[in-house]
């Protein structure tokens, strides 16, 4: 009995490209969703008919909780997006290679997930989100500088048992380092080596107590190191 997710999505966007690689485009959206689908927890159900495979274990009562998924009535999400990339060499010819590229949306969500009397916010939807990347390419060798932003957001993890529990986690900022050269001539022309540290500020996820604004949980991944190669022939 579950409705399929519909919506109507309206997009208008404005791109003006220069260069090779030079662009700039801002976007609008809206999103009206006539249907959402979200867990409900009936507190009174009645289990009358029910087989009781456990007879040493009789309930005192017919009635108790039963979560399933249900209908919801919907909702909307729009915002504005922005994106930027500019190759330095636009500005000057000895800076060919270098270049910085650059995005940042902004997104408003009404929607009830978790039933018409639970006002919180989209899960894994964070309010605003920007990432900035500095690179150089050129001659085989290529080198990138990127760092990802998001608002604070209500995230979507495994609880106990595998079950799944919302918690609110705070704003992140995480940096992350890319190098890599491509052989373009001689026996190793083809080989391309590719060296990235992801997290290297070692920014720690935290959920956090809205109504305390105290962080409840922190955890530290450290950075991430990854090295790889690839052949084309």
């Amino acid at each position: 009995n579950l409705d399929p997710f519909r919506a109507d999505a309206f997009d208008l966007s404005y791109e003006k490209y220069f260069g090779n690689k030079g662009y700039i485009s801002v976007a609008a959206f809206y999103k009206s969703l006539k249907s959402y689908v979200y867990e409900f927890t009936d507190r009174g159900y009645d289990f009358t008919g029910f087989n009781n495979l456990n007879p040493a274990n009789t309930a005192v009562s017919n009635l108790g909780s039963f979560t399933r998924p249900v209908n919801g009535q919907g909702g909307t999400i729009n915002g504005v997006e922005f994106a930027v990339s500019v190759p330095f060499s636009l500005l000057s010819k000895s800076l060919d290679g270098f270049g910085v590229q650059y995005n940042y949306s902004d997104t408003t969500s009404k929607i009830q997930p978790f039933g018409p009397t639970d006002t919180r916010p989209l899960p894994g939807l964070s309010p605003q989100v920007q990432n900035l990347t500095v690179y150089y390419e050129k001659n085989g060798f290529s080198a990138r500088v990127n760092q990802r932003t998001r608002a604070a957001f209500l995230a979507e993890i495994s609880g106990f048992g595998g079950d799944r529990f919302f918690t609110y986690a705070r704003k992140e900022s995480i940096l992350d380092y890319q190098i890599g050269y491509e052989f373009q001539s001689g026996m190793a022309k083809g080989l391309n080596l590719l060296l990235q540290v992801n997290n290297a500020n070692n920014t720690p996820y935290v959920e956090y107590d809205p109504k305390t604004d105290k962080d409840t949980k922190t955890d530290n991944y450290g950075k991430t190191i990854l090295f790889g190669a690839t052949y084309k022939f």
